[in-house]
């Protein structure tokens, strides 16, 4: 199963309170494929969420679930109410905002049941990528209006979201770690939450260690290239017989270059007989090579 399948059975196992039970089914019977009096609906690749739908809707408003498996690339489960009237009792129940197509918050009495609506949601809609490969979770719905009423909630629980479209549908999506990782808390993905911590800990430690050894690795090959293009200068300027002839700190520099080949400057200066800057060194160096330059 996916990152997401994962999270969504571990959801389903979590024991509801009473007074959250029909927050929860609210979140799911509205964020679910259909919700309204032509259809109620959902599908999911997951049989664990299908199940709960289906049990919470029975547990709620006596009616039956026609639960049916589809076979395609992947096996995805439908949960129907097939009988128009028993998707009329369940509109019926409670003002659900069609109209607009707004949420209501009649069954919101707790923060705790705010969270279960969002749990619901998730599980009939969410959609979560790898944290190990990216950072972004998805909520697609319907309209705007909707759209902007889950930001909304999720805002008041510290999950900062965003609304994009999709197609004729809207998205309210999470692309930050920190915020993912509060919309886990948030739902009771606890452990996920701690492993997404733990994710993000170590790719930022990975992503700093491959930062350093990039920049270590381009110090070294501009110190092993500035080496040999000195020591290519001095060599000449020996072969030439003409080292002896440059000031006494110039051949200094270059004695100190050809028994030290794969130092850099700072290394150089500290087996320097005297004391010296590595700005002074590098000055001299550069001298000796201005002075081949000039020669060749």
């Amino acid at each position: 199963m996916s990152f997401c399948s994962d999270i969504k059975t571990e959801l389903t196992d979590i024991k509801v309170s009473r007074c959250c039970v029909q927050a929860l089914t609210y979140g799911l019977l509205l964020f679910g494929r259909a919700f309204g009096a032509q259809k109620i609906s959902m599908q999911s690749e997951n049989e664990a969420v299908t199940k709960l739908y289906s049990a919470l809707i029975k547990k709620n408003y006596d009616v039956d679930v026609k639960i049916t498996v589809g076979e395609s690339k992947n096996t995805t489960y439908k949960a129907e109410i097939a009988d128009e009237i028993d998707r009329l009792k369940i509109l019926a129940s409670v003002d659900f905002g069609m109209v607009e197509g707004k949420i209501s918050h009649e069954f919101f009495n707790r923060a705790c049941c705010e969270a279960a609506f969002v749990r619901g949601a998730f599980l009939a809609c969410g959609q979560m990528s790898d944290p190990a490969k990216s950072y972004r979770v998805d909520f697609p719905v319907k309209n705007e209006a909707l759209a902007q009423e889950l930001r909304d909630i999720l805002a008041r629980h510290s999950v900062a979201a965003n609304i994009s479209t999709r197609g004729k549908g809207f998205v309210v999506y999470i692309k930050r770690s920190e915020m993912i990782i509060n919309l886990l808390a948030l739902i009771g993905a606890s452990a996920r939450s701690l492993e997404l911590i733990e994710t993000t800990i170590i790719k930022e430690v990975n992503n700093k260690t491959n930062r350093v050894f990039n920049c270590d690795g381009a110090n070294i090959n501009k110190t092993i290239e500035a080496s040999m293009k000195q020591r290519k200068a001095i060599e000449y300027l020996i072969k030439r017989e003409m080292l002896s002839s440059l000031p006494e700190e110039l051949i200094a520099a270059a004695r100190l270059r050809l028994k030290y080949p794969e130092a850099s400057l700072k290394e150089l200066c500290k087996n320097s007989p005297e004391t010296i800057t590595v700005s002074g060194l590098n000055h001299r160096l550069k001298k000796i090579i201005e002075i081949y330059e000039e020669i060749k």
